[in-house]
């Protein structure tokens, strides 16, 4: 069928909207990248595939643990000049924190951090994937 996506948090939001099959529905739907409508227009077999997708994403076998803290240095300091080893050790932090998110949370996350602009961030990154190119050149 493909990849199957949890609504990200402004589709979470417009979901809850919703009441009875037409929420399931549209939960199913939208994990598929598709709307109710063209959803609807599947044969059953698929709807059920969709269907197992879903209860199979959701299960309490998937929850993983929480990670312990990353050591202070990793994290970002709010007031005060970062060094360029700190700033590209964030980098590598927010590049793993982008990739372990799925597609549309890393901003709402970043949001959330204390002390880390968005443009601090996108610089702290930048610095980590630079460094990672010149890693392999040489």
């Amino acid at each position: 069928m493909g990849t199957y996506r949890l609504p990200n948090q402004w589709q979470g939001q417009r979901l809850r909207r919703l009441r009875g099959d037409k929420r399931h529905t549209a939960v199913l739907a939208i994990g598929c990248g598709m709307t109710v409508h063209q959803f609807n227009k599947l044969p059953a077999d698929k709807q059920h595939e969709v269907h197992k997708a879903y209860l199979a994403l959701m299960s309490s076998a998937n929850v993983v643990p929480l990670a312990d803290p990353l050591p202070a240095d990793t994290r970002a300091i709010p007031r005060g000049h970062l060094s360029l080893e700190q700033k590209m050790a964030i980098g590598r932090w927010l590049l793993h924190q982008k990739a372990t998110l799925p597609h549309g949370h890393f901003g709402p996350w970043l949001d959330k951090q204390e002390g880390l602009s968005r443009s601090m961030a996108s610089q702290c990154m930048a610095l980590a994937k630079g460094s990672e190119g010149e890693h392999r050149t040489a």
